[in-house]
């Protein structure tokens, strides 16, 4: 891919995710339970939050989503400060609202699913979502969500340097 070209699909990634966010309440002061109650009722499903079990997430990704038909279970590392979490799991529902794709069929997918929840039917799960590769551009745009929106949690918008800069009021 050309560097121009590049650019421009970056900015337009870029651009979709300040968009989105311009669209969500982000409460002030912050209040996880308060912006995932806001993403439900966006995405018409419940949101449950599991944190993995100290060693279980070793060689797993630190966050997954898995959106079933009645709801949706975003996974987090347990050990992670509650930034990080927060953050985690931002990424993960930037993830279901930028509507990136991720199948539920590949043997990865399922294997993942089969170790961290093995209650959890996988034939029940519609879509997995969990990083693996930095460099892929839909981890890059959710990475982008997380971190605008735990950043526009801790600023008076209206007056924020980095809004101004980000958001180009």
């Amino acid at each position: 891919m050309s560097t121009v070209k590049g650019r421009r699909n970056r900015d337009k990634l870029v651009v979709q995710v300040r968009r989105l966010i311009s669209t969500l309440r982000v409460p002030q002061p912050w209040d996880l339970a308060a912006f995932l109650e806001q993403v439900a009722a966006l995405l018409g499903k419940e949101i449950r939050l599991v944190p993995l079990p100290t060693g279980t997430a070793e060689g797993l990704p630190c966050g997954l989503v898995l959106e079933r038909a009645t709801d949706i279970v975003i996974a987090y590392d347990a050990d992670s400060s509650g930034y990080h979490a927060d953050h985690i799991v931002l990424h993960e529902i930037g993830h279901l609202l930028l509507d990136h794709a991720g199948g539920a069929e590949d043997g990865a997918s399922r294997s993942v699913v089969e170790i961290l929840f093995p209650s959890m039917d996988p034939d029940s799960v519609l879509r997995v979502l969990h990083r693996s590769d930095y460099d892929d551009l839909a981890e890059r745009q959710a990475e982008l969500f997380a971190s605008l929106v735990m950043s526009e949690s801790r600023t008076d918008s209206a007056g924020s340097p980095f809004r101004r800069l980000m958001f180009l009021d």
